[in-house]
């Protein structure tokens, strides 16, 4: 019992180290995509990119914050300019972004209440606006039902999936048995796919 065990254990480290630098990298990519937009004086390409490079959080990855402080430049530079939009666009992308990696916790808490303020003061015509504003930006929200029943569906089927690989996909000498390695190669691939876009979304 312990082999298939440490088996299925060390399938799915293999798959989240694989899918942890897949992220890293895609983050990496699009944060040198704004960096290359912003060099060719598109500002408004550039943002879309940084929030896309914000988007692909994962726990250490140093793409994320360099994303967030080159979307804060953007704004602070576009209200210096008086260009509102793009502000409200710059700091709407940091929101976005740090909102989407939130799970137990939110990350970069300080830049968000920043963001907040900034899209609050935007966004707004006089003080009493502004406050009411700022008090629906900062309101907790729960998860939605739909996508939390998804993320978890998504995560059992990921995990049953890498135990089943690790049971019925190897033979006993660790060798790939092709029909069952496609049907639970597959049923993890789908599994972890649901459980990211519950995870985005709930």
């Amino acid at each position: 019992m312990r082999r298939p065990i440490a088996r299925g254990l060390a399938a799915l480290g293999v798959l989240l180290a694989v899918l942890a630098v897949r992220v890293v990298t895609s983050s990496r990519a699009e944060l040198a995509r704004g960096e290359a937009l912003e060099a060719e004086d598109d500002p408004d390409a550039a943002i879309l990119a940084y929030r896309r490079a914000a988007r692909l959080y994962a726990p250490g990855n140093p793409y994320v914050p360099a994303a967030l402080a080159r979307l804060a430049t953007i704004g602070e530079r576009a209200e210096q300019a008086g260009e509102r939009e793009r502000a409200l666009a710059a700091y709407r992308s940091i929101r976005g972004g740090i909102l989407a990696a939130r799970s137990f916790y939110v990350p970069h808490g300080a830049l968000l209440a920043r963001a907040d303020e900034r899209i609050a003061a935007l966004s707004s015509e006089g003080a009493r606006d502004r406050r009411e504003a700022l008090r629906e930006l900062r309101a907790p929200r729960g998860p939605h039902v739909g996508w939390t029943f998804l993320l978890l569906a998504g995560w059992l089927a990921w995990t049953a999936g890498a135990f089943a690989f690790a049971r019925r996909a190897l033979d006993e000498e660790d060798r790939l048995v092709p029909g069952p390695a496609r049907l639970w190669g597959t049923v993890i691939v789908l599994g972890f796919g649901l459980f990211v876009i519950g995870m985005a979304l709930a």
